[in-house]
């Protein structure tokens, strides 16, 4: 009975205990399981919401480098000069040399609008369609043009950028102030590109950034506000991330499910069985596994999901121990992170190189400039120094053979020029046909005969499509001892590559600090020609033209001349300054107007007097030239004899294709030209043939030699003029002997100094008056005689 008794207690404990252990458990196990489903649901919440934060952080990162890269576009083409020549009215073919549909491609601008200052269009607003550049719709145009206004900022460097939205697709335009290339200029309009966020344009953004984000309308905001927001849908959780992008009328939304439903799930079964047969030991066991295999590892992923976000660019790597979900998922993700970097790299490379050379970019050298400028400011003694390079006569090419050809040409210098540089010197193409070599440790004394060796390499003929060519090149050198920042190093190259132009061209030129005294008095004589073109205080000289048979004056040619401050400014340069500013149009308006009031009134008294007035290439391509010399004989009643017009043979080899319809217009109109400084230039008798000139002037540089009895030049050009039946004129003429000569060799109209020089309308009127007695003195001489 006893032994049954103890069975039967030992029985009940047991019973006791396991029913107690059963409890225990069941209790354990449920409030395990409460707390379990609550901090794995809480982690997997919050995996989830940075995950999509994350990825939102990663579409708007690609986002606001794309607009980075498309503003930095923007700046590049409106702080240039030939965007700031196009608005000032000097460029006309502008939009056809620099926009095509595929360059605008290539940068992903779907259009542009330039301005004045005021607003009003320079040109038609274009946009990109089925592969061409054509005009903005009406209906696109209504849309933009009231956003405008807003966008215009007197800022040279500020862009502007507004989202504006039509059917449902964002347009961003982005706008700033056209300056030249040095920024030193006022501001002469606006640059205005056009990007159609559209779904084409948005898919390549999410295959940049892997996110199949969607782009939506918001209100603008000054600054950007992320949310990320959770839903519960039937049960199912969804996910919606949005952020504001900064100033503009939209936000970028990424939304989606949870990303480890499966996790969970198989995390709540395993902690179901648990409680329901598993021991107390199992159930240690399995929390141990939940504990260490699961929460512990997604807290190491939040941790370093966080580094990363702190550190985006570190290179931060998700640790893989085996081959579970999670493990599964680290893989996928560092995965993800390797794509990143790559696409990363190749964006930066994008960045600092030209995609048409393969050689770094204008953003490339001013990094490594800011890197030797540190390291020069750290040690003065080191040596650095900017070899700016800029092809001769490559616009010439360029138009005669095609783009390709240019192209072709550019590849060819980028590679003869990395060819010949050491592996820590920097090759870069600034722009067009503008290169550039930063030489690592070397002063101007070592880069000089580098330089030249270079001009020599560069200068070797190559053959292109059966056509065989040669190039030169103009070198600056400017070392970083003359410099406070990169700018002044760019702008010092620059200089000293122009003065080599200057000289000559082929030839390298190292920068000394007085020729920023030049660009000083340049300056300052831009600015003051403007302001004596606007009070019409320059004059006309004029130098009579002389048969030299009996003395009479068969004509006059004007010239231009400008005191300033009591300093006559000679006209070569004031002329070049005209010229490259644009006001060389205005100068030759004045320069009509007062030759034709002093031809009116010396023709009172001299009813058969012509002037010879001098033209420059941008009339032609700047105004009217026709309407302007129409206006002028109209406005002073003169006859188009009365003025001949001269050109210059370079004017005629550069652009002959150009000028030539304006010149066959006033011939018809009966003016007459002359071809001044035969001989010095490239004419060739095919040209002066097909060419309407009626007279040759022979240059001072011929006309010399005859005093040392050397007329062999002069002879061969008189008997082409006499052969071509045209007047001939000899310019510079200075002695008598000169005089004979010429009069021996068949020419007898006489410019230059033996007869008179170029003097003011009063003292002509005075010694035409006195050449006029002298004449009829020596007529009545001989008549008595």
């Amino acid at each position: 009975m006893a032994i049954a008794q103890n069975q039967t207690i030992t029985s009940s404990m047991g019973r006791w205990m396991l029913f107690a252990m059963a409890a225990l458990l069941i209790f354990v196990g449920i409030c395990f399981l409460w707390f379990s489903s609550h901090l794995i649901n809480s982690r997997f919440d919050n995996f989830d919401a940075k995950f999509y934060e994350q990825q939102l952080m990663r579409v708007n990162g690609i986002f606001e480098q794309n607009n980075l890269a498309f503003e930095s576009s923007l700046i590049d083409y409106a702080h240039w000069d030939d965007t700031e020549a196009f608005v000032l009215g000097n460029n006309p073919t502008y939009i056809e040399d620099n926009f095509t549909a595929e360059a605008l491609d290539n940068i992903q601008v779907n259009g542009l609008i330039l301005t004045h200052l005021n607003g009003s269009k320079v040109s038609t607003p274009l946009i990109t369609q089925a592969g061409n550049l054509v005009s903005m719709p009406a209906d696109l145009w209504a849309i933009l043009q009231p956003v405008i206004p807003s966008l215009m900022s007197p800022e040279q460097t500020t862009v502007t950028s507004k989202i504006i939205w039509h059917n449902n697709v964002g347009i961003m335009i982005s706008g700033v102030a056209i300056t030249n290339s040095f920024k030193n200029t006022p501001s002469s309009g606006y640059l205005f590109f056009i990007r159609i966020l559209d779904e084409p344009m948005l898919n390549s953004l999410r295959e940049l950034t892997l996110v199949p984000f969607e782009l939506t309308k918001s209100p603008s905001s000054p600054q950007s506000t992320v949310s990320v927001t959770m839903q519960n849908n039937d049960g199912n959780k969804l996910w919606l991330a949005a952020k504001s992008l900064t100033g503009l009328a939209a936000k970028t939304e990424v939304q989606g499910g949870t990303h480890l439903q499966a996790e969970r799930d198989l995390t709540f079964t395993l902690l179901l069985f648990s409680v329901a047969g598993l021991t107390l030991v199992s159930l240690i066991g399995n929390y141990w596994i939940v504990h260490f295999k699961v929460l512990n590892r997604l807290h190491i992923f939040s941790r370093l999901a966080d580094q990363y976000r702190q550190e985006p660019h570190s290179s931060i790597r998700w640790p893989v121990k085996g081959h579970d979900e999670l493990d599964n998922l680290a893989q996928s993700l560092n995965e993800f992170i390797a794509e990143v970097e790559v696409r990363h790299e190749d964006l930066h490379h994008l960045a600092h190189h030209d995609p048409l050379t393969g050689i770094g970019n204008r953003r490339l050298l001013q990094a490594k400039l800011d890197i030797n400028m540190h390291q020069h400011a750290l040690t003065p003694n080191f040596s650095c120094t900017l070899l700016l390079l800029d092809l001769d006569g490559f616009k010439l090419l360029n138009d005669g053979l095609g783009h390709a050809a240019g192209d072709h040409i550019l590849k060819l210098i980028a590679q003869r020029m990395t060819s010949q540089v050491r592996i820590d010197d920097t090759v870069v193409r600034l722009g067009g046909d503008e290169f550039a070599i930063l030489l690592e440790d070397t002063d101007p004394d070592a880069a000089h005969p580098f330089a030249e060796h270079l001009l020599k390499k560069i200068a070797e003929s190559f053959e292109y499509e059966g056509h065989k060519l040669n190039l030169h090149a103009s070198i600056g050198l400017a070392p970083l001892k003359y410099a406070a920042t990169k700018e002044d190093v760019i702008r010092n190259a620059d200089l000293a590559m122009y003065e080599a132009k200057r000289r000559g061209k082929n030839q390298v030129v190292v920068f000394k600090i007085h020729f920023l005294d030049i660009v000083s008095r340049r300056m300052q004589l831009e600015q003051a020609l403007r302001e004596a073109l606007n009070e019409q205080e320059l004059d006309i000289w004029f130098q009579p033209i002389i048969d030299a048979r009996n003395g009479s004056v068969i004509g006059l040619e004007a010239l231009s001349r400008w005191k300033l401050c009591s300093e006559f400014i000679p006209p070569d340069e004031f002329i070049g300054i005209a010229e490259t500013s644009g006001m060389i149009t205005k100068l030759g308006q004045q320069v009509f107007n007062k030759v034709g009031a002093a031809l009116q009134e010396l023709r009172i008294d001299y009813p058969e007097l012509q002037c010879n007035v001098n033209l420059s290439l941008r009339q032609f391509r700047d105004s009217d030239l026709t309407k302007d010399i129409m206006q002028c004989i109209e406005k002073y009643q003169l006859p188009p004899s009365a003025l001949h017009l001269e050109l210059t043979e370079s004017m005629i080899a550069e652009s002959e294709s150009e000028i030539l319809p304006t010149m066959q217009s006033l011939v018809n109109h009966g003016f007459k030209f002359h071809l001044d400084d035969f001989g010095t230039g490239y004419s060739s008798l095919e040209r002066l043939k097909n060419l309407p000139f009626d007279t040759l002037k022979i240059d001072r540089s011929f006309v010399a030699p005859l005093g040392k009895n050397d007329h062999v030049m002069v002879k061969n050009i008189i008997n082409i003029g006499h052969e071509l039946g045209m007047n001939l004129i000899a310019e510079g003429v200075e002695t008598e002997v000169e005089v004979n000569k010429l009069l021996q060799l068949g020419c007898h109209q006489i410019q230059g100094y033996y007869f008179a020089r170029p003097m003011p309308l009063d003292a002509l009127k005075v010694w035409m008056l006195d050449n006029q007695t002298q004449q009829l003195s020596a007529h009545t001489s001989t008549k008595n005689g």
